[in-house]
């Protein structure tokens, strides 16, 4: 006899049939990052052959990375304003077409005005689709193995970093620059998986129904969509401080390093584009060991711990990788660097997707991300105009030491949110 439920009453799923949608839910967002990581991640890996064909010194492509860097910065902004109005799912939709259309685009750039146009709108994407893809896997998945989760999707940084390195190493090396971003437009198809086969975020769906209930509980009064200012009311303002502080570390400690790294080991390294190809392949295979190990962490010792780890040892490698000229041990500190200035951002991807309540948690993240990624692009330009008169490897052991201390000092001061419920 069928179980009787009372009427408006939602019924739910068995726990087995909501673990395989989300586990579905998950490989599909992550294709999604692998495939904007390897789009965003192509130009960086090519560069050294598109300052050559375009004529662009490297003053002037510092200049480039900051000017369309700026799209990850309002990308952001921007884009997680949506995803809280109109849903997780067409924006995720809408961030993966964007993306490889105008990846496609760049193939085609013969000026670095165009360049620095197309890449813009490349980075825009990318920059909108890492926190509503984190926010829609946040809210899908269980309290107590949410760490685990994100980092296997932020590990999708790691998987297009490698098939970036893999398609410079063989296309790169072989016909040029221009063919890897016409390769770039494939994962337009992937629109039609998510179409079809991704599920809209319930907890978004609850928090929109909850505001319209409120909405009609008011004689019909509109309430106002979530705002940015309303991320500086005073219930949430210590957090969005500490959150973008510690975004900004973060990303201070990663700008200079992963822009500027194939050209420093071509110039200063000797390595032809094929051998950089490969070096790439070693960090990306460090950024995939980190981003796991660092979910499991944040699930063991809390996020706070994992984090702190992944500071210290991401000192040491990179004042390895910037000053060891044996090609050995450089590799082993490319693997290194990988692991920890990479890896942590699992860490920070959880820790944000539980710093804000649903009805901000979009905005909140994308904030702390949008200022944190102006200084990921703020930090290339600084290293590219003191590189005609510094090496590349002091300025990597000096800058990037700096602010991984400053992401440690703010730690002190963070809430643990291991384990918080997200309603």
């Amino acid at each position: 006899m069928a179980e009787l439920h009372p009427p408006g009453e939602q019924v739910k799923p068995p726990a087995p049939a909501i673990k395989r949608a989300g586990a579905a839910a998950l490989v599909i967002v992550q294709a999604g990052w692998i495939l904007a990581v390897m789009d965003y991640t192509l130009y960086f890996f090519a560069l050294p052959l598109i300052l050559q064909d375009l004529k662009i010194s490297v003053p002037g492509a510092g200049f480039i990375f900051f000017l369309s860097l700026q799209g990850t910065f309002v990308g952001s902004l921007v884009v997680p304003l949506l995803a809280d109005a109109f849903g997780r799912k067409p924006v995720l939709m809408g961030t993966v077409l964007l993306y490889a259309i105008t990846s496609g685009v760049v193939a085609f750039a013969p000026s670095a005005a165009f360049l620095t146009l197309a890449r813009f709108f490349v980075t825009f994407a990318t920059g909108g689709e890492q926190p509503v893809g984190a926010t829609y896997i946040a809210e899908v998945w269980d309290a107590r193995t949410r760490g685990r989760a994100l980092g296997f999707m932020q590990s999708g940084l790691a998987l297009g970093t490698l098939l970036a390195s893999l398609l410079l190493a063989t296309v790169g090396a072989s016909f040029g620059w221009r063919p890897l971003f016409l390769i770039g437009i494939l994962p337009a198809a992937l629109v039609l998986v998510m179409r079809f086969w991704l599920p809209e975020s319930r907890t978004w769906a609850d928090s929109r129904e909850e505001r319209h209930r409120s909405a009609r509980a008011s004689n019909g009064e509109a309430r106002q969509r979530f705002s940015l200012a309303q991320l500086f009311a005073p219930d949430l303002r210590k957090l969005t401080i500490l959150g973008t502080i510690l975004l900004i570390a973060a990303n201070a400690t990663n700008g200079g390093i992963f822009a500027w790294a194939p050209t420093f080991l071509k110039q200063e390294r000797g390595l032809d584009i094929a051998s950089v190809g490969w070096y790439g392949i070693v960090l990306a295979l460090g950024q995939l060991v980190g981003y796991n190990v660092c979910g499991w962490l944040a699930d063991t010792l809390g996020r706070r711990r994992a984090l702190a780890l992944y500071l210290s040892l991401g000192i040491l490698s990179v004042v390895a990788f910037g000053l060891v000229t044996n090609l050995p041990l450089l590799a082993g500190a490319t693997f290194l660097v990988g692991f920890s200035l990479s890896g942590m951002f699992a860490g920070l991807i959880i820790f944000l997707s539980e710093l804000f309540p649903t009805r901000a948690r979009a905005t909140g993240m994308g904030w702390c991300l949008g200022i944190g990624l102006f200084f990921f692009a703020l930090v290339p330009l600084v290293i590219g105009l003191l590189a005609p008169t510094i090496s590349f490897g002091l300025l990597f052991a000096t800058i990037t030491p700096a602010a991984c201390v400053a992401g440690l000092i703010t730690l002190l001061f963070v809430p643990e949110t291991k384990g918080r419920e997200l309603g």
